[in-house]
């Protein structure tokens, strides 16, 4: 009976002690385990923060707008005004645009778009420009009429032209 007890226990020892081989397999997977989840995720979080960075680069360039010189300062460009007695000298046109496509359009079609801003000249009087309201409508009118001239409505309005900076210079009588 004591023999019997004492293998029993002998059994109960060696079958609780697990060995060493078996705990040091035990410990290098669950290191394996650890490292190659935290390798994943340092991996997804350098790569999401490289492509956000390209997203914000990307978007920081489409919004940036671009700036379109239309009549150079000092060039004096004159305009023809209602009636035909009257002319608007021009020193300076400039337009801000809200994407290189708007850009690109705006200079290969110059011509037209100076046309079109004659065409707003000639519907104006000496009194619609000679205030500061006047003004602001002429170059909302400018705006507007190159955007719709050139597709950027709606939606697209905002990667058209955005602002319109212009210095008439003087209003005189022609001779």
């Amino acid at each position: 009976m004591e023999n019997e007890n004492i293998t029993s226990e002998e059994g109960k020892t060696k079958k609780s002690k697990p060995s060493f081989l078996m705990t040091l397999i035990i410990v290098i997977v669950v290191a394996l385990i650890i490292s190659g989840i935290t390798s994943f995720f340092i991996v997804r979080i350098l790569t999401s923060n490289v492509a956000s960075s390209s997203d914000q680069s990307s978007q920081v360039s489409a919004t940036t707008p671009a700036r379109v010189i239309l009549i150079m300062e000092g060039s004096r460009y004159t305009m023809m005004l209602k009636g035909g007695y009257d002319i608007a000298v021009i020193d300076s046109l400039q337009l801000d645009v809200g994407s290189n496509q708007a850009r690109d359009l705006i200079t290969s079609n110059r011509l037209e778009v100076l046309e079109a801003i004659r065409m707003i000249f000639m519907n104006k009087t000496r009194g619609e420009l000679s205030t500061p309201q006047g003004i602001e409508l002429t170059k909302k009118q400018i705006k507007d009429t190159i955007n719709e001239m050139l597709g950027f409505t709606g939606e697209r309005e905002s990667l058209g032209v955005i602002k319109v900076t212009m210095i008439i210079m003087t209003i005189t009588t022609s001779q």
